[in-house]
Order: C-alpha cells, then sequence, then structure tokens
C-alpha cells in the first residue's frame, strides 16, 4: 500500500480507521454518535402544550420576546423564496401546519427549538422588517412565487392581499410545545437531543448552547476564533456545527480543575461539560476568563513548538498525518499548562525526545492506545491521556 511513512511497525499506528474525519473536520470518536447521553429524572419534564396564533408569536417578535437566532440556531432563515411561498400557500389553503416547539427562559421570552424555518418563511412574508431586525438580514418584501392553487397570488406581497388572506395568515393557530424554564438542565438537554433526531440533528455543543444562555458562550467563542487557535489548528475545524467552541470548553473545564486535571469518575463527557458550565462558568467574572484565554494561547505556543505539524494527531515525525483527535488536544495542552516556561523551552529543545516517547507509547502502551480509541470520552480515559503526557514531559525534562 502506497502510503508515506507505512510499514508493517507503524501500520496500527498510521492506517486504523481513526483516520476517517467527521463533519467537523476532527478525527472521528466512536463514542460521541447521533445518541447524546446524559441521565436525567423523567418526572422532571416540564413541558406544556397551548394554541398560539401567528400574531401572537409576532408581537413577541416585535418585543425582543422570541429569539430567532438562539446560539444553537446558526442557520435562520435558509430555505428559497419557492419554498416559503409554498409553506404560505399552505397556510392560505388552511392546511394545518407541524407543531413548533419553544424553550423558554425565566423572564418568560421563547427560543425557537424547532420550527425555525417556518416561522422565518411566514415573518419574511408578513412582517419581514421585524425578521430583519430579528436576525441582522436584509431581506426585502418576500413576494409569492410557483404557487400550485393559488395561482391568482402570484407575485402578491402581504400588503397586495385581500383582508381575509392576511387574517388567515396572522390568525393561524399553531400547537406550541413550551420547554419550562424550572425544567432542570440535563431534562431539557435530553429533551433538545430527541427533538432533533430527524434531518440534522443539534450537536452536543449546540444543545449546550441553548440550555445554558449566558456570557460564557461568547467568551469561549472569542477563544476559538482566536489567531493562535486559527493558526495551530490550521483552520480545519469547521465552525457551522460549534466543535471549535467544544474543544475550547473541554480544555477550558480541564483547566480550572487544576493539576493534575483528573475528571470525575463516572461521569459522562457531557455531564461533566455541562456541570462545569452550569456550577461554574456562568458565574466567571472577566479576570478569570482573561487567565483561562492565556493559559490556552501559552499551551497552544508550546503544543505547536513542540509537535509541529503533527500537533493533536496521532502521528509523529515523518509519518502520515492524521486528523486532529479531540483527546489529544486537551491532554497535550493541559499538561503542558502546568509546566514553566524554563521547562517549556526545555521540551522545545528536546521535542524529538517527546517524539520517540509519544511514538513509543503509541506503539506499546496498550493502557494508552484503549484511551485514545475506546470510550475516548469517558473521564477515566481522559485522565490516562493527560497522566501519560505528564509522565512523557517529566521523563525529557529530567533526562
Amino acid at each position: 500500500m502506497n502510503v508515506p511513512g507505512y510499514s508493517e511497525e507503524t501500520s496500527s499506528k498510521v492506517l486504523d480507521v481513526d483516520q476517517i474525519e467527521d463533519e467537523s473536520g476532527l478525527e472521528l470518536e466512536n463514542d460521541r454518535g447521533a445518541e447524546i447521553e446524559v441521565p436525567f429524572d423523567p418526572s422532571k419534564i416540564d413541558i406544556i402544550v397551548k394554541p398560539m396564533t401567528i400574531s401572537a408569536l409576532e408581537d413577541r417578535l416585535e418585543n425582543n420576546e422570541l429569539d430567532l437566532t438562539p446560539d444553537f440556531q446558526r442557520q435562520a432563515n435558509i430555505w428559497n423564496a419557492s419554498r416559503k411561498a409554498r409553506l404560505i400557500e399552505s397556510v392560505l389553503l388552511r392546511i394545518p401546519l407541524p407543531s413548533f416547539y419553544f424553550s423558554e427562559d425565566a423572564n418568560g421570552s421563547y427560543a425557537v427549538v424547532d420550527g425555525l424555518q417556518r416561522l422565518c418563511a411566514i415573518f419574511h412574508f408578513m412582517s419581514y422588517k421585524h425578521l430583519n431586525k430579528a436576525t441582522g438580514a436584509k431581506l426585502t418584501p418576500l413576494r409569492l412565487e410557483g404557487l400550485q392553487y393559488l395561482k391568482e397570488l402570484d407575485r402578491y406581497s402581504f400588503d397586495d392581499l385581500d383582508r381575509k388572506f392576511q387574517r388567515r395568515i396572522s390568525e393561524l393557530e399553531i400547537t406550541a410545545n413550551i420547554i419550562r424554564a424550572n425544567t432542570p438542565s440535563a431534562v431539557k438537554f435530553n429533551v433538545f437531543a430527541r427533538l432533533n433526531q430527524g434531518g440534522m440533528p443539534l450537536n452536543a455543543q449546540e444543545i449546550r448552547n441553548a440550555i445554558f444562555p449566558g456570557v460564557w458562550r461568547d467568551e469561549i467563542r472569542e477563544m476559538a476564533e482566536g489567531k493562535i487557535f486559527l493558526r495551530v489548528t490550521e483552520g480545519k475545524i469547521k465552525t457551522q456545527r460549534q466543535q471549535d467552541m467544544e474543544l475550547v470548553l473541554r480544555f477550558v473545564a480541564l483547566w480550572r480543575l487544576g493539576d493534575p486535571y483528573r475528571r470525575p469518575i463516572n461521569r459522562t463527557l457531557d455531564e461533566f461539560l455541562n456541570t462545569t458550565v452550569e456550577n461554574e462558568l456562568i458565574k466567571w467574572n472577566n479576570e478569570k476568563w482573561e487567565h483561562a484565554s492565556m493559559a490556552l494561547e501559552r499551551s497552544l505556543h508550546a503544543a505547536h513548538a513542540i509537535f509541529g505539524k503533527h500537533v493533536f494527531r496521532k502521528s509523529v515525525r515523518h509519518y502520515y498525518r492524521k486528523p486532529i483527535n479531540r483527546g489529544l488536544f486537551e491532554a497535550q495542552l493541559v499538561a503542558l499548562n502546568s509546566l514553566s516556561d524554563m521547562n517549556l523551552t526545555k521540551l522545545t529543545e528536546r521535542k524529538s525526545m517527546v517524539e520517540e516517547k509519544f511514538e513509543k507509547a503509541l506503539d506499546f502502551d496498550e493502557e494508552f492506545i484503549r484511551a485514545l480509541l475506546y470510550a475516548t470520552g469517558s473521564a477515566e480515559a481522559s485522565n490516562i491521556r493527560i497522566q501519560k503526557f505528564s509522565e512523557i514531559f517529566k521523563e525529557v525534562i529530567n533526562a
């Protein structure tokens, strides 16, 4: 097989299935599939169902009480004019629409969980100025096109319609499922996951951003958009699904634990991250965030200086370069974070020795190999990876 650097003895670390990238540009994680699992008490589910008119939702939109661009909904208003017109035609024909889901906050405002594109289509037609204000778009009035049955309304805007048709839209009654504000976060997390099984489901970070509003999201995003993060990752991590934010969050959550950065056992990665956000990060002040940002930048600089083009990857030296691995990202960074500037300089000067020991671990350390292949999001695997890098760095420093 013509793969640069391939040999029988290196095949285990070069040609295994973990070369596959997921949609984010990161190495595929075996244990982070479509199912998002965080244990919760089913009795705590608090969802009410009530009818609402489009005019009532428009009033909420006008008064900033209906969020069409919550942090987990980054693709608002993506339907084309023809698809929007077909939906409007269905409304005018009095065809009932599927249910909508909203998440309620402590002030009684709603964020759209399911039904975003349908609402954007309706608001574009009947109240495009309010939609522009709410989403930051620059839409012009929507005119109906490509209608199947009401062809006489072709090229009509909302203002062109007879009053009877305008009423059919503004008085349209939809079924609204409201996830109440007092629903515990673990329950909300699972409800969001279950509501998004079809189409392109929300991933864990998108759901996390939805149920834990606050400044922490802006801080994490700012770190992920920082020059050093983009340079070291070579801009390869796609941002649409917020996987870059989850990478940064994984580092910050471990960093706040302090050396030796050991996660609590028997808690899933999503539980760990959710608990960190809910109990810690939403309370941080500017000074704490500045320290976290500085720690990330310092560790990124050091990791890149030591591992070069193979940083955060299960490959070394002249071997075929693999995708960025989430577990190595967090392990290398937090293990480096605890070291002094003098020791970081030593590691950089002796990086060939670091590579040699890392390569040996990839080949022969069965516990370390398992921590990179199986249940990679578990606390046990995380603790093993960090401990191994701490040992490697210590051995090199003391050599």
